[in-house]
């Protein structure tokens, strides 16, 4: 926070108040006072450890005097507009004028969170709030700085504080509170169950469990969901009143004159008196050695000794609560595991158990979190599953689905990146959108899923397979260059079909003439007789007259104009030739490219001898539609084999002109 020197600090102190279930969390506030104006300005520092946008806050503040009494308390104090992501710390920048005469102190809440995506949280009125301490700093001259510094860099976290858990909340290595239902911390992404198992200070004395190998990053991982497992309170029955025996002994008998004899009456005194007294001490010892083995029972529960416990209880029988008590010491041996994190174990001993399905989803949910976390993403599906299936009210259960199956979408799309064939590639990243349609909204799952559609229809049209990538280009308009890529595959199509009668050649062309598609026009004129205009005339020289007879072909020339009007140079001329000895053939006029020319009948091709008269027949056609099309021109002339020689010395003939636009 800036401290102009126009304004006078009044108090300044960190919050250590926490509501678990706030998706706010109010870190430090600084209360103010302009030196010009007089007016008590509050600025708040404030995390956001929501996993979504915060775009407003309103605070709720309790305003104290000097001596630290309660002044007034301020309500619904809007923050202007944010845009806070998850994690961020934000508030300090802005100042709120708190309208309240003498007040020194300040103690803020955050009382409404409005969200970008529409959204809103309130406090509770009945919000509970806790209190913990100020992270601690690790400190080189520590006892554990060197073995917390190693920990922390073969884990990848940070080793800035000290890490603590306690109910409602945890605090990273990094400094940051996080709530329990956090299961990695909103600023650093840190797992709390790695944590826990590794940079707990309180655990260094013990030795350390061996390590399993670190997993391969995953590309942009998602924050892990929480796990809460919070175990029942220890309670242990206290023992029932000792009872009392009293052992009443036999009167004494009044002093007289004893009988003359008197040795058998004693002997039968003596004897009723062992007999009541053996007769007590039995029954002392029925009463006694059932509630003894009850109490040790308790106190081997007590210290841990559950094996111990249930036996004494066991062998109780039915003497009063002893199989109440046996199920409890086990739910209590269920408890230790679960803050082991033997959720395993744990769970084999919950099925056992009635009344405890809650127990068991959360050892099914703890199993699932950890398979994540070891990036066993099908096995963490399968506890998912069970989820589903056995407890369709578990809360965290989609949450886990969520972040499983974006994990499986990201790596399918890295088996996608090393298929070798285009087939492999497209079941991969199939199987990619299937994980990111289960992910939902979470992250960008809808934009991967999207670009796998995207790659899937490239590969489409590099295997040949144009019409499916043209619909799945379709559908994908507006993301990338997928309607730029559509059309180049519907010309595609329309380059190999074109000559066909294929309607759906035809259809795409027309709409690619339409959308002025570069190309498309020129196939349309051409497919119509309009590619270009050509002219013709045939003859001995260049544009002389056309020639209607010739007694010599090598004497003929084709003086041709061809211009395209697409402006992409000339189009190749197709020439078909029928002589009159039946004799046919072709060749292309212009092999050159030129848009303009002259060429005698040897060279184009075409043979020079024929002995009998008759008709010549040209047809000059597009190269590209060929003969399917109309010929764009069809000249004859006549040819007299006969007079071949008088006209070659001669160089005489009928001749007259004709021209074709």
């Amino acid at each position: 926070m800036s401290n102009y020197q126009r304004f006078q600090i009044l108090s300044a102190a960190r919050q250590n108040l926490f509501l678990p279930q706030g998706p706010v969390w109010v870190s430090r506030c600084q209360l103010s006072r302009d030196l010009e104006s007089g007016k008590r300005l509050l600025q708040t520092r404030m995390v956001n450890c929501s996993e979504r946008v915060v775009r407003q806050v309103f605070l709720r503040v309790v305003c104290l005097g000097s001596a630290r009494e309660r002044l007034a308390q301020l309500e619904l104090l809007p923050l202007p507009l944010l845009n806070a992501r998850p994690g961020r710390v934000f508030g300090d920048d802005k100042l709120l004028e708190l309208p309240v005469k003498g007040v020194v102190f300040a103690e803020v809440y955050v009382q409404r969170v409005r969200f970008t995506d529409g959204s809103a949280w309130d406090e509770p009125a009945d919000a509970d709030y806790l209190a913990f301490p100020a992270p601690v700093p690790v400190k080189p001259e520590d006892p554990h700085y060197g073995e917390l510094a190693d920990r922390a860099r073969s884990g990848g976290v940070r080793n800035d504080c000290y890490f603590r858990a306690q109910q409602g909340l945890w605090l990273c290595s990094c400094g940051m509170p996080n709530a329990t239902r956090s299961l990695r911390c909103v600023r650093c992404g840190a797992s709390r169950l790695w944590l826990e198992g590794h940079m707990d200070v309180n655990l260094l004395e013990a030795p350390a469990p061996a390590k399993a190998p670190e997993p391969a990053p995953v590309v942009a991982p998602p924050p892990a969901p929480a796990v809460t497992v919070v175990p029942a309170p220890i309670r242990v029955d206290p023992p029932p009143a000792q009872p009392t025996i009293i052992l009443q002994p036999a009167p004494e008998p009044e002093a007289e004159e004893p009988p003359a004899s008197h040795g058998g009456r004693n002997a039968a005194i003596v004897a009723a008196v062992l007999l009541f007294i053996g007769l007590g001490v039995f029954c002392a010892w029925k009463l006694l050695t059932p509630y003894l083995r009850y109490r040790e029972a308790l106190e081997a529960r007590a210290a841990g000794d559950y094996e111990r416990a249930v036996a004494l209880f066991e062998d109780l029988g039915q003497y009063r609560d002893s199989f109440d008590q046996i199920d409890e010491t086990l739910a209590r041996k269920a408890e230790g595991l679960m803050g082991e994190g033997k959720y395993r174990e744990a769970l084999e001993i919950y099925e056992k158990l009635e009344n405890s399905d809650a127990r068991v989803a959360d050892c099914l949910y703890s199993l699932g979190v950890l398979a994540y976390n070891n990036q066993e993403l099908s096995a963490a599906m399968e506890y998912v599953d069970q989820l589903r299936e056995r407890f369709p009210d578990y809360e965290n259960t989609e949450t886990l689905a969520q972040y499983c199956a974006y994990s499986l979408g990201n790596q399918a799309v890295t088996e996608a990146g090393q298929a070798e064939t285009g087939e492999e590639q497209m079941a991969c990243y199939s199987r990619a959108i299937e994980w990111f349609q289960a992910a939902g909204d979470y992250e960008d799952s809808r934009d991967r899923g999207t670009e796998c559609r995207y790659r899937i229809a490239v590969i489409l049209r590099d295997l040949g397979r144009t019409e499916q990538a043209v619909a799945l280009f379709a559908a994908l308009e507006g993301y990338k260059d997928a309607g730029q890529l559509r059309m180049d595959c519907m010309f595609d199509y329309v380059q190999l079909h074109w000559l066909e009668e294929d309607p759906q050649a035809r259809a795409w062309l027309a709409e690619l003439v339409e959308a002025d598609y570069a190309g498309a026009q020129a196939l349309q004129d051409r497919l119509e007789g309009k590619g270009f205009a050509f002219r013709l005339t045939l003859g001995p020289g260049d544009y002389e007259a056309t020639l209607v007879e010739a007694g010599d072909l090598s004497q003929v020339y084709i003086h041709y104009d061809v211009t395209p009007r697409d402006g992409d140079g000339a189009a190749l001329v197709l020439v078909l030739y029928s002589l009159p000895d039946g004799r046919e053939g072709r060749a292309l006029l212009n092999m050159d490219g030129s848009a303009k020319g002259s060429r005698g009948w040897k060279n184009i091709p075409f043979p020079d001898k024929c002995d009998v008269k008759g008709e010549v027949t040209l047809k000059f056609y597009d190269s590209m539609l060929g003969e399917k099309a109309e010929p764009l021109e069809t000249l004859r002339f006549r040819y007299t084999a006969a007079d071949r020689t008088e006209e070659a010395s001669s160089g005489s003939g009928q001749t007259g002109r004709r021209s074709t636009p």
